[in-house]
């Protein structure tokens, strides 16, 4: 291969690269709320973006959960968004932009002020909030079952074996295969009801009961 024909072909390769889009947002609003209170949710959203249209994608933030959001262009300057579910209280929809290969976050749209709270709501977020606040034990990082139960068998009035026990039954689901002598690392723990405590039998009883589960559940 010449020299020249090098060149030319060098040059065609540059010709027909892919264009690379730089296009941003650089402007985006809540522009009304569409649907009426405990509906679907349907937002429409202003937006301004520089040079083309890029890659876009929405989430809404309620409840302390993130869910995908179905969104369509409008015209060059709005967009329409809609969830399938009703939302209540505090709320925002977040923005993610492709750029460098990945989905990152550039924008947060406040949408609560947007939203009207019936009486009905407010009973479930006071429900919801009852259940973020619930009793939770300490468990130190790597911290084994009798260790925690140590620690909390005094305040329960119980044997360890018991209080081991208590929270295995209450936290099935932080025990890997519901094996009770393999307790997740920094698995968030709720504490045992009194009804559950008060259900244990004796020291011996329990005893035998955790080296009863400790075989069986491992097989």
């Amino acid at each position: 291969m010449t020299i020249r024909t090098m060149i030319f072909s060098g040059l065609m390769c540059l010709v027909f690269l892919p264009l690379i889009s730089h296009a941003q947002v650089d402007y985006i609003s809540l522009h009304e709320i569409e649907t009426p209170e405990r509906q679907p949710l349907s937002v429409k959203l202003n937006i301004v973006e520089t040079h083309e249209q890029g890659q876009l994608y929405f989430t809404l933030l309620n409840r302390n959960a993130e869910t995908k959001l179905d969104y369509q262009r409008i015209n060059n300057y709005m967009l329409r968004l809609k969830s399938p579910h009703y939302i209540i209280g505090k709320a925002s929809v977040l923005v993610y932009e492709f750029k460098k290969n990945a989905w990152r976050r550039t924008y947060s749209v406040d949408i609560s002020n947007s939203l009207i709270v019936s009486p009905i709501d407010k009973k479930i977020l006071a429900k919801a909030a009852k259940i973020k606040t619930q009793c939770r034990l300490i468990h130190e990082p790597k911290e084994t079952l009798w260790s925690i139960a140590s620690r909390y068998k005094e305040k329960w009035n119980v044997d360890v074996f018991s209080a081991m026990l208590a929270i295995y039954k209450s936290n099935l689901n932080k025990f890997t295969k519901q094996h009770i002598g393999q307790l997740l690392k920094n698995a968030e723990l709720a504490c045992p009801s009194r009804k559950i405590i008060t259900m244990m039998g004796t020291k011996a009883a329990m005893k035998a009961e955790f080296k009863r589960l400790n075989n069986t559940s491992s097989q």
